[in-house]
């Protein structure tokens, strides 16, 4: 039914009641409806007027690879599905892509984030990986990760989402994770080979039903929103602040940053150089580690998992917090 329900709209000069395209697909009105939201969850953008009926107006799930070129992206490989765009730009980079080649997808099988954490990546999200070779120290590559979530939450903020960065890799809503980045590298001891840059964006998709940690879209506060357009406003603010993050580190990205951290002035359970401690966040530092303030002393936190510690929990001991992924 979806099909054919989607080849009726689009193939339609004027709009259709929910009667006539019932009686054309021998079903109720009802299951017309709760098809065409599935429709539109996927990106279709189909517009009802009371008393007129539906009609197609475009989607928001296809991705046009030419019209992505530029700025930093120089090639781009899209796939329908495939396991994993981060996958496939690692193997592509060993091979000698070079800097700015896009592998996307409209689908992955086997998505992951941090850990090897499973990420689910249906139809209607950004899910892609761009391969970098910046010539900077391995231990420099890591706050790149934060660069990529600031520029994500500045394009998302300035179409009216409330979105904020989470420490270490993350894209909140409101309580909710957004998108993951994911940052991998191949490196020699004084220099960098390759970055395979892999982030995930819920737009308009389906979210999962019971994820570890509660999912948000774009679309819940846009509606539905062409994919390729906000794919490549974010490739426009990437382009330049890459190079700035590559001729003058992190350090000029730390103000911004901050203000739009979610975890700021909270209480944390994290990994720290002397183990599992806790603390309240003060911000990050020049080189992206997290600064936190404990019993001892500020200290930071370069990797490993950040827990919020709920008010009955302050008092427990450190690792016992909620954790957020």
């Amino acid at each position: 039914m979806k099909d054919a329900l989607l080849f009726q709209l689009k193939g339609a000069k004027a709009p259709l009641s929910g009667t006539i395209l019932a009686d054309g697909l021998g079903v109720t009105r009802a299951a017309v409806h709760k098809r065409i939201q599935k429709l539109r969850t996927a990106g279709h953008q189909i517009v009802g007027t009371n008393r007129v009926g539906y009609r197609w107006a475009g989607t928001t799930v296809s991705l046009n690879p030419e019209a992505l070129k530029g700025g930093i992206v120089t090639e781009v490989f899209r796939f329908p599905v495939m396991g994993s765009t981060q996958d496939e730009a690692k193997a592509l980079a060993v091979k000698g892509a070079g800097e700015g080649t896009l592998v996307m997808a409209d689908r992955q099988s086997a998505g992951r984030g941090r850990l090897g954490r499973s990420w689910v990546s249906p139809i209607g999200g950004l899910w892609y990986s761009l391969i970098l070779r910046p010539v900077l120290p391995p231990h420099r590559v890591p706050a790149l990760t934060l660069v990529a979530a600031l520029d994500w939450v500045e394009v998302l903020t300035a179409r009216g989402v409330p979105a904020g960065v989470k420490w270490p890799n993350d894209v909140w809503a409101e309580g909710k994770k957004m998108a993951g980045i994911l940052t991998e590298m191949s490196a020699e001891t004084d220099r960098v080979q390759w970055v395979a840059l892999g982030v995930g964006v819920n737009v308009n998709n389906r979210l999962p039903k019971s994820p570890a940690v509660p999912a948000a879209a774009v679309s819940s506060w846009t509606g539905p929103i062409a994919l390729e357009k906000l794919l490549l406003e974010w490739v426009g603010r990437f382009s330049k602040s890459y190079p700035r993050f590559v001729r003058s580190g992190f350090a000029s990205f730390r103000s911004n940053y901050e203000q739009v951290s979610v975890l700021r002035g909270t209480r944390v359970s994290f990994e720290g150089p002397e183990g599992r401690n806790a603390g309240r966040v003060l911000g990050v530092d020049n080189e992206g580690r997290l600064r936190v303030s404990t019993a001892t002393g500020e200290t930071t936190c370069s990797a490993g998992e950040v827990s919020l510690l709920r008010p009955l929990e302050l008092k427990s001991a450190p690792g016992k917090g909620h954790e957020i992924p």
